[in-house]
């Protein structure tokens, strides 16, 4: 495990994915024991390999109208329901060290056992090496205001053995106010299972 503080941590690897340089994302992974994690800006649906992802790319694209990001009110559920299960929606700390949970899908709840509607991107699994990579994803586009694509494959603690998100921007043209997360899991363990702990 790294013994670097997590908000250096977590502030050194999102400057990296801002500035498109993944190395360091893929050291850290390798030194946690798993294997270096898929990272693309601007995904294309070919990119994403899902139905529901793919959705979610020309949804975004299409709310943009010439911005660089839709507004908050591009984020309506009757317009993604096709995908609407398995979002979630984000809102940044004003200095982004973290991110308000604000909407967690019926379809991730039962997947991770519990709902986590209201609570931080820190609570998922504190100290972790995995909370540190997705604060720093979600802190890179919310800083980067792009879209962002990963793939990785977890430890064996946690329920999946591959995970895919993409992280879209949205707000006003001055800074990025939600982020909506798009996600897609192989489960390793059936749904409704107990909830998952980090293994120590």
């Amino acid at each position: 495990m790294n013994s670097e503080p997590e908000a250096n941590l977590v502030g050194r690897l999102a400057d990296s994915l801002v500035d498109g340089v993944f190395d360091p994302v893929d050291r850290f992974f390798e030194a946690n024991g798993v294997v270096a994690p898929v990272v693309i800006w601007e995904p294309t649906s070919a990119d994403t390999g899902t139905t529901s992802l793919g959705f979610l790319t020309e949804f975004w694209r299409r709310g943009r109208n010439g911005h660089a990001w839709p507004p908050e009110s591009a984020i309506d559920p009757v317009d993604l329901r096709p995908a609407l299960g398995s979002l979630l929606v984000c809102e940044p700390l004003e200095d982004l060290s973290d991110f308000r949970i604000r909407l967690y899908g019926s379809r991730l709840a039962l997947d991770m056992g519990r709902d986590l509607t209201g609570s931080h991107v820190s609570d998922i699994d504190p100290g972790s090496y995995i909370s540190s990579f997705y604060l720093a994803c979600y802190r890179a586009v919310a800083l980067r205001g792009g879209a962002l694509f990963t793939r990785h494959t977890p430890s064996q603690a946690s329920f999946a053995s591959e995970i895919s998100r993409l992280m879209l921007p949205f707000g006003p043209a001055e800074r990025v106010t939600r982020i909506l997360v798009g996600v897609e899991s192989v489960p390793r363990r059936p749904l409704g299972r107990p909830n998952w702990t980090r293994q120590r």
